[in-house]
C-alpha cells in the first residue's frame, strides 16, 4: 500500500493565491485551480504519478481491511454509502476521498493508520462536513 500519511492536502486551502489575486479570478478559474490541486493531492496521497483507478481502489481496499473494525468511523462510512443506497462501508471509504471530503478525511486516515485511532476533533470535523452535504 502506498498511502502517504505525511502528505498535507493543499486543495481548498486558498494558500496558493493572495486575496486580491483570488478576487480577480472567475468562478470557473477558481474551480479549475482547486480541481487541479485536488487531483495532485490524490496522486501524492496514493503515491502515483498518473491517475490509475485500479491502484487507488486497491489501496482503498487495503486501507479498508485495516480500519473496518474501527467503531468510531463505521457510522460515517455507512452514512456515505447510504448516499448510493448501499450499506457497503468500503464504498463509504471510497467516497471519503472525493473532492468534498478529502481535506477532512485524509488527516483522519493518516492519524488512524499511524496511531490506530482518530482524535475527536478530526472526527467531528469529518462528521460535520458529511452531515452538511448529505
Amino acid at each position: 500500500m502506498n498511502y502517504n500519511t505525511t502528505y498535507i492536502s493543499k486543495y481548498n486551502n486558498k494558500v496558493f493565491l493572495k486575496e486580491e489575486e483570488e478576487d480577480k479570478l472567475s468562478e470557473n478559474e477558481k474551480y479549475f485551480i482547486n480541481d487541479s490541486l485536488y487531483r495532485n493531492d490524490i496522486l501524492n496521497i496514493f503515491g502515483i504519478e498518473e491517475f490509475d483507478e485500479q491502484v487507488i481502489n486497491k489501496c482503498i481496499h487495503t486501507i479498508y481491511e485495516k480500519i473496518k473494525n474501527y467503531d468510531d468511523l463505521k457510522p460515517i462510512l455507512e452514512k456515505l454509502a447510504s448516499f448510493f443506497l448501499s450499506d457497503d462501508c468500503e464504498l463509504g471509504l471510497l467516497l471519503m476521498f472525493s473532492y468534498d471530503y478529502l481535506q477532512y478525511a485524509h488527516p483522519c486516515m493518516c492519524e488512524l493508520l499511524e496511531t490506530g485511532k482518530i482524535s475527536d476533533d478530526k472526527l467531528i470535523k469529518l462528521k460535520n462536513i458529511i452531515d452538511k452535504n448529505i
